[in-house]
């Protein structure tokens, strides 16, 4: 199976794609939710409510996969990050404003009016927000 090197994982996640982030529910059957992500070459960062059930999920056993492929008609090609689950909350409103920034790219003024309320929402619970880092145990990838 062909792997990416190093310097095509980097600019694979550079893009703004959909991760999975893949975790082992309270009974230990796997669970995938869609999430935003920001890498930076050594780990990767990602924001949750504090109050959802991932956290609870990575409180209770922290190893996690964040898989992200691209999408249908792109050629083939994954990057998975595995490791264990940091769960904090210094940077947290930095992270959602660039996340934001990043995925949201609103041409409609009222699609970007009402993505900027969320945000701005986002500010205003920030204590309720936590940042999830992974630090790569192992990095898999596949590319045709």
């Amino acid at each position: 199976m062909p792997a990416m090197s190093r310097s095509e994982i980097d600019e694979f996640l550079s893009k703004p794609r959909i991760g999975v982030l893949c975790t082992a529910d309270l009974d230990g059957s796997p669970n995938g939710v869609p999430v935003w992500f920001e890498w930076d070459g050594e780990q990767v960062r990602m924001f949750s409510s504090a109050s959802h059930r991932k956290i609870a999920r990575l409180e209770n056993d922290p190893r996690a996969s964040l898989l992200v492929a691209r999408e249908v008609g792109e050629p083939e090609a994954w990057v998975a990050v595995d490791g264990v689950v940091a769960i904090g909350e210094e940077g947290v409103v930095r992270l959602m404003e660039r996340l934001a920034a990043r995925y949201w790219v609103d041409e409609d003024p009222a699609v970007a009016a009402a993505h900027a309320e969320t945000v701005e929402s986002w500010r205003q619970a920030a204590a309720q927000l936590r940042v999830l880092t992974i630090v790569p145990e192992a990095i898999r990838s596949y590319h045709a």
